[in-house]
């Protein structure tokens, strides 16, 4: 990582904000599903699925809680990381000529990423209490290309945005 990147203050674009809205709603949605369901929930529920969707471990219902709780945890952590995209390690080499024109991609990349990751966990508790509740037997497998593909190329069409703006 070079900590010897410009520090420029870039101010939060309206899509990275919108992004970030996004994020807020989805984590409020599974935490009120979850407390919604908790109560219709069997004592045990699933809490861990393999990488062909089959559920490899089972827990108590209050595990619910858990994704939510790490989403939550993951927001705060990635939207005040967001704050200093000087200490981001970025393909690029930043100068201070060009500082401005690519941590608005780098933030916004970062915006995108943890809005996927919200909507993975989201995704996560919601087939949790499907399975618990005996709807679906196991993750369809196009979760588990979907939870591989999406955030790498997220990363892959940032990636030549930055080279062509630096």
């Amino acid at each position: 990582m070079n900590f010897t990147q410009p520090k420029v203050p870039v101010p939060a674009g309206k899509w990275e904000k919108i992004f970030h809205s996004a994020s807020i709603v989805l984590i409020i949605m599974t935490f009120m599903y979850a407390a919604l369901k908790y109560a219709s929930l069997p004592d045990t529920i699933p809490i861990h699925f393999n990488a062909q969707g089959e559920v490899g471990n089972w827990g108590n219902k209050a595990m619910i809680f858990m994704l939510p709780v790490i989403s939550l945890l993951l927001y705060i952590m990635f939207y005040f990381l967001n704050m200093v995209p000087h200490l981001f390690n970025l393909p690029v080499n930043i100068t201070e000529e060009n500082a401005a024109r690519i941590y608005p991609l780098a933030r916004m990349m970062m915006a995108i990423f943890n809005f996927e990751m919200m909507a993975i966990f989201s995704y996560v508790t919601w087939e949790m209490i499907n399975v618990a509740q005996g709807h679906s037997a196991t993750l369809d497998i196009w979760f588990v290309l979907v939870v591989f593909v999406v955030p790498l190329g997220t990363i892959a069409l940032f990636i030549p945005c930055m080279r062509r703006r630096q």
